[in-house]
């Protein structure tokens, strides 16, 4: 499929792009920038590289997101360059290169770095215009554990509140929502709160979110290469270097990878929660899993007259029940398990203790999949 894609160029030049094609998977955001057809493409002055551009895209869909990133830096240093110095870009260089470059690096790459000052200079001119852009570098010395720190690309000042105490600290977000931010926990949002239909948080770390409804301006929270989306809710945002946990409250939520938002036919990944449900996204593998939170709350009280007090009532009224008060699917064979009842006493046990009891009286077992408990059983004589 790669050769008939550049079956129209000149034998010499297929064969240098086919060659090279196989690194462009690998290739991170500093990699664009340093890579100097990619510059002159971003810059109209090589047209004549486009189709391998685009074609990078189809082959590796998973860089177009990098790939926009790194032309809207290189446009923006273009654009600016003119105001800021040579020795002022150098002195940018230097102090971020020496945080973010190792300190076995060879004279020659210091030197490579020199002649296009790339990264260093043009994030610091995209903050210095208030503009911010999600990087991962050192200068996270003062991140929770080390974490991605996910800022938009948009030119809008930015507002940002870390919790350097060892108590949780309530903040009132311009909205009216309000967050709980875990000790070391830091969150960004623009100034300008309500923008193009959106509210955007941008987490590292833990936090339990109460969000105003307001459905025509969604609520979005990126941590860690997750994004999570409500109308208006409250839920529980926990990252880590490896995870991202989203623990719903009450309303529901979705969830989806950072690199699928902008892929509409990605979709697919997008998990919808509901109260007592959580997600868990793996960071490394990109893989979201949906389960049960480990300590089911109950979302309405139980009947005030029978609670969970059943003399020998069918299965399927216990089970109703439960899935009434927790908001739990439960899921079982109703054919199978027909001629099940129940004479058992509940009171203030934990959702999983009340099903042990249940399904060990019935001696029937139960598993959770997919956010909800699947119940096996044989049947009863």
């Amino acid at each position: 499929m790669m050769i008939q894609a550049f079956a129209d160029y000149p034998p010499s030049k297929r064969t240098k792009w086919c060659f090279n094609m196989k690194y462009y998977k690998d290739y991170d955001l500093e990699d664009f920038l340093q890579d100097d057809s990619f510059r002159s493409w971003v810059s109209g002055t090589a047209d004549a590289t486009a189709d391998l551009w685009e074609e990078i895209v189809r082959l590796y869909p998973d860089k177009k997101v990098i790939m926009q990133q790194a032309r809207e830096l290189i446009l923006t240093w273009q654009e600016h360059s003119a105001i800021v110095t040579d020795q002022q870009l150098e002195d940018q260089v230097q102090r971020i290169l020496h945080t973010t470059q190792a300190a076995t690096e060879e004279p020659g790459q210091r030197l490579a770095w020199r002649n296009w000052l790339s990264v260093a200079a043009m994030v610091t001119l995209l903050v210095a215009l208030g503009g911010a852009f999600f990087w991962k570098s050192e200068q996270q010395a003062g991140k929770p554990g080390g974490q991605v720190a996910y800022m938009p690309e948009a030119t809008a000042a930015m507002k940002e509140v870390v919790n350097t105490s060892a108590r949780q600290m309530r903040i009132g977000l311009p909205d009216g929502s309000r967050v709980s931010l875990a000790p070391k926990g830091r969150i960004s949002y623009a100034n300008d709160f309500i923008n193009h239909k959106k509210r955007e948080v941008y987490l590292s770390g833990e936090a339990f979110f109460d969000v105003t409804k307001d459905p025509q301006n969604p609520f979005f929270v990126y941590a860690n290469g997750l994004v999570t989306r409500v109308l208006g809710t409250s839920f529980l945002v926990k990252t880590s270097d490896t995870n991202v946990e989203v623990q719903v409250h009450s309303g529901r939520v979705s969830v989806l990878p950072l690199k699928d938002i902008e892929h509409p036919s990605e979709r697919s990944n997008e998990l919808l929660l509901t109260p007592n449900q959580q997600a868990v996204f793996s960071v490394k593998d990109n893989v979201i899993s949906k389960t049960i939170t480990n300590m089911p709350l109950e979302l309405i009280k139980p009947d005030a007259e029978a609670g969970f007090v059943f003399e020998n009532q069918p299965v399927s009224k216990v089970f109703s029940a439960l899935e009434k008060v927790y908001g739990i699917p439960i899921v079982y064979d109703a054919a199978v398990m027909e001629q099940c009842s129940l004479r058992v006493e509940l009171s203030n046990e934990p959702f999983f203790t009340k099903l042990d009891i249940i399904t060990q009286t019935l001696g029937a077992a139960y598993r959770v999949s997919d956010g909800q408990v699947v119940i096996s059983s044989e049947g009863c004589r």
